[in-house]
């Protein structure tokens, strides 16, 4: 079964938009303003290496300082020696998140994208551990994986130019960029391979988040308000809770219907108050509900 051919697919036409309080922030706009400020900053830093140094993502400094704010802050890094990194990683996150951005809505993408980062980031740490190394990450490539996935599942058949020359469907570009990340991983788990410098293990973890946030139409805001809300709020009181009284009973309410039409028939109907309007017309709804 092809990847075009799946029913989460088929109905690819409709934007899957949450809203939220972001409604009409261009997300895409502020993520990439925030990566070229800090690529600034590396630049004008590169020589003692400061910013790198705070916000670079290794498994050292995260097990052993806890300093977890790495996990979201390495994905505003790049390499100040290639201004190939940033660029290739901004140009697909523009022409595939705000695609991506009008469907989801500013603010489902913004937790989309911040999400995919972290776990990135995690998975980036958890194959270090397991290799042995002590290699640090910096680059949106993580997460600007899971939008590139997501953008491939709704728009299969969509053709790029690979290289700039060769026409290629977009599908079979993300599985390319799959299995340029998926080998040289395998290489180095079965002891083949030798460490190639690219957080393949983040691209990787991105690409599954990605994919199972498409393919299962996660709701991240969802997820978020409940935490928010449900757990430290307590529940309203139903607008439509009554207070019983006795007078509710269908004797006691007949009776006192009867006393009301009586005071009408000998003082009129202005003589009514209007709590005992309010009884009459409930009492008549009543026994229209009884018909």
């Amino acid at each position: 079964m092809g990847i075009e051919s799946r029913e989460y697919l088929r109905s690819d036409d409709g934007p899957r938009s949450f809203g939220g309080t972001l409604k009409g922030t261009d997300v895409v706009k502020g993520l990439i303003i925030a990566n070229v400020v800090v690529f600034v900053l590396q630049l004008l830093t590169a020589r003692n290496g400061v910013v790198e140094s705070w916000l670079a993502l290794g498994p050292d400094v995260v097990t052993e300082k806890f300093q977890l704010w790495r996990l979201l802050t390495y994905a505003f890094c790049h390499s100040p020696n290639s201004i190939f990194h940033i660029l290739m990683n901004m140009y697909i996150l523009y022409v595939t998140g705000r695609r991506i951005q009008s469907y989801y809505g500013p603010k489902e993408f913004l937790l989309f994208y911040l999400t995919a980062a972290v776990l990135s980031g995690l998975g980036f740490i958890v194959m270090e551990l397991v290799l042995g190394h002590v290699g640090y990450a910096i680059g949106a490539s993580g997460a600007v994986a899971a939008v590139f996935i997501a953008y491939a599942m709704r728009h299969p058949r969509e053709q790029w130019l690979l290289f700039f020359v060769i026409p290629v469907q977009v599908k079979w570009l993300c599985l390319l960029f799959i299995l340029f990340d998926l080998q040289p991983l395998l290489a180095e788990l079965g002891g083949g391979g030798a460490p190639t410098g690219i957080a393949h293990a983040a691209h990787l973890a991105g690409y599954l988040f990605g994919f199972l946030y498409e393919r299962n139409h996660w709701h991240l805001s969802g997820v978020f308000s409940r935490v928010s809300t449900s757990k430290f709020k307590l529940p309203k009181r139903s607008a439509h809770l009554k207070v019983y009284t006795p007078e509710d009973e269908p004797g006691n309410l007949e009776a006192r219907v009867d006393e009301l039409l009586q005071k009408v028939h000998e003082q009129g109907e202005s003589s009514l108050t209007d709590a005992e309007r309010d009884l009459l017309t409930e009492a008549s709804r009543r026994y229209r509900t009884r018909l």
